[in-house]
């Protein structure tokens, strides 16, 4: 923790001197310390000029990480601190791939256990993050307690024995996403092999395995993807898409506007299964209770798309454990 301050210091004064003084530490001491710290992480974080320090790259995905984890820290001692003159409430932390799920999510979740323990409150924390694998494993190191994960085939996730994973949805249908502009966006469907010259915007930090069926679907359709451009962002991806510039995958649950159509693919080429997991320590009891709220909460997202609506009615052998 010393050191993300030592490093957010030396960002926001611009200045390794003023950053000592601030600290109340020597310029030399202070010049050691953060080139221990540059050591450590393997990599310049500061470009050194006479008119002092600017972050590299590397250096500002850094802070932003280390302003991330400053805050989480003190809102932790904040709501422990609380905790010492109130009531202890229900927390239930919760997490989810990126989309619309994890707002349902907490909001089954409160209603559900507000019902078993009306006479506490419940509050509930919650996680977004696009590697599912990690998901599982802050369950496992008791940093949340339920989560919505998905996997594709060939890419399982695996088998954690401090966390209970059942099936949410066997199968959901990956869409495609393209601007309202866009020649096909008046289709119903969409065949993959006709976006064969179009340029494609990809998450590259997916560990799902989504990028790699994306690849194969397109080789089986007869051409190899244009990925031309990378997001992190749902908005600027989104941007990208309404621009015309590009199209890309989008969850089949994806709400439509703001310059983007979302459709299905012919044959639902590319896949992805939904399972909902949480700690089997904390929730012995309650595993049952947990699997229905996230049943419900994934109901509620099935009206967002009217394609998948459609696509929902017809194909209920893809959703046995919701119906």
């Amino acid at each position: 923790m010393r050191h993300l301050r030592v490093l957010l210091t030396v960002a926001d004064t611009g200045s390794v001197s003023r950053a000592a003084a601030t600290l109340g530490l020597s310029q030399p001491s202070l010049s050691a310390q953060l080139q221990r710290i540059e050591r450590t992480m393997g990599i310049p974080l500061f470009e050194r000029s006479p008119s002092g320090v600017e972050p590299t790259a590397y250096g500002r995905y850094v802070l932003a990480k280390a302003r991330t984890v400053l805050a989480e820290l003190e809102e932790l001692r904040s709501w422990t601190a609380q905790l010492e003159v109130c009531e202890q409430p229900m927390l239930l932390r919760i997490g989810a791939v990126p989309g619309p799920i994890a707002a349902k999510l907490a909001l089954s979740l409160r209603r559900a256990f507000t019902s078993l323990r009306p006479e506490s409150e419940t509050e509930v924390y919650s996680h977004a993050e696009q590697s599912s694998l990690a998901l599982l494993r802050m369950i496992d190191s008791d940093r949340l307690d339920v989560v919505v994960v998905e996997q594709f085939a060939g890419h399982e996730l695996p088998v954690l024995p401090s966390v209970r994973r059942m099936e949410l949805v066997a199968v959901e249908p990956v869409f495609v996403a393209l601007g309202d502009q866009h020649p096909l966006s008046g289709k119903a469907e969409i065949d993959l092999a006709d976006l064969a010259e179009e340029s494609w915007i990809i998450d590259p930090l997916l560990d799902s395995g989504e990028s790699a069926h994306l690849r194969r679907a397109c080789q089986r359709a007869g051409f190899e993807p244009r990925i031309r451009h990378h997001a992190t962002e749902t908005t600027a991806a989104r941007s990208f898409v309404a621009s015309g510039q590009c199209v890309s995958l989008a969850q089949a649950t994806s709400r439509e506007g703001l310059g983007i159509v979302v459709r299905p693919l012919v044959g639902d080429p590319i896949v992805r299964r939904l399972d909902v997991a949480w700690s089997s320590e904390r929730f012995a009891e309650n595993g049952e209770l947990v699997r229905l709220a996230a049943a419900d909460a994934y109901l509620g997202l099935v009206e967002y798309n009217d394609s998948f609506a459609r696509w929902w009615e017809t194909h209920p052998e893809a959703h046995p454990a919701i119906g």
